[in-house]
């Protein structure tokens, strides 16, 4: 039953009734509640219990115990000594990981070593074909110049001009190259160029100077005219009929231009 003693009418004693009756306004109170069953775990929370479980028991049988005959002073030492060596493994190989980290970031800089291999890249960049970049550094050869990269020193216009000389540059000089090849070929923004090499501009602006001085020094020992025995023997007979004395010719195109109103200013246009 649901309801409490008192919750009934007492019974009389001539009633032979053996039914009690519940007073008004009785409520049931009295319940048998089961246990509720406990909720299962899900199945990674069962593992990873099973995991924690494994590595304590590993970790249990892996607690060092001194050797025979050991003192401790030995086998705390022997301790200090296995940690410094898991220490520094770990430190190898955290070594190992940003030497991988730097390799990769290397690979993915504006950089001639990522582009040299792309002959399509490197002509549309430069303006030169693989063979062509080979023989103007032949003949530029930057690497050691009269004397030697770092005191390879020219006169222009008496002013030095040193190659490889100062604080040395982030970038190689393939690289430096490039970056003038690309300002000539494409005509990049001194701040762009900066942006795609990682230097700053005032670095960008030295390189250019530097190597434009350098190239015209270097292609200024190049000689650029034919003995006039070489020009006679090619001469076109029309020219040698009419023009007998002509060593050169030169063609010109003229571009108009928007002119200062200095005279001054207007003959340096």
């Amino acid at each position: 039953s649901h309801f409490k003693p008192e919750c009934f009418y007492a019974k009389s004693a001539t009633s032979n009734k053996q039914r009690r009756r519940l007073r008004p306004h009785a409520v049931p109170t009295v319940f048998t509640f089961r246990p509720q069953p406990k909720e299962r775990p899900s199945a990674d929370a069962r593992r990873d219990v099973a995991a924690v479980r494994v590595l304590d028991a590993a970790q249990r049988k892996r607690v060092p115990k001194p050797k025979p005959g050991e003192s401790e002073a030995e086998f705390a030492l022997r301790i200090q000594l296995e940690s410094e060596r898991k220490r520094n493994r770990e430190l190898e190989m955290e070594v190992e990981r940003q030497k991988n980290e730097i390799t990769l970031l290397k690979s993915q800089l504006f950089r001639y070593a990522n582009i040299k291999d792309d002959a399509t890249q490197l002509e549309f960049l430069t303006g030169l074909t693989p063979e062509i970049w080979t023989s103007v550094w032949t003949i530029l050869k930057p690497d050691d110049g009269i004397q030697s990269r770092k005191t390879a020193i020219r006169e222009r216009e008496g002013r030095k001009v040193a190659l490889g000389a100062g604080r040395k540059s982030e970038l190689s000089l393939e690289d430096e190259l490039m970056l003038t090849l690309v300002r000539l070929r494409l005509g990049r923004l001194e701040g762009e160029l900066g942006y795609m090499f990682r230097v700053d501009i005032g670095t960008v602006s030295r390189i250019i100077h530097k190597w434009l001085s350098f190239m015209y020094l270097r292609f200024g020992m190049i000689p650029m005219w034919p003995k006039w025995e070489e020009v006679e023997r090619s001469m076109p007979e029309v020219f040698r009929r009419k023009y007998p004395n002509t060593f050169i010719i030169i063609d010109a195109t003229e571009l108009r231009v928007e002119k200062p109103s200095s005279l001054s200013h207007n003959s340096h246009s």
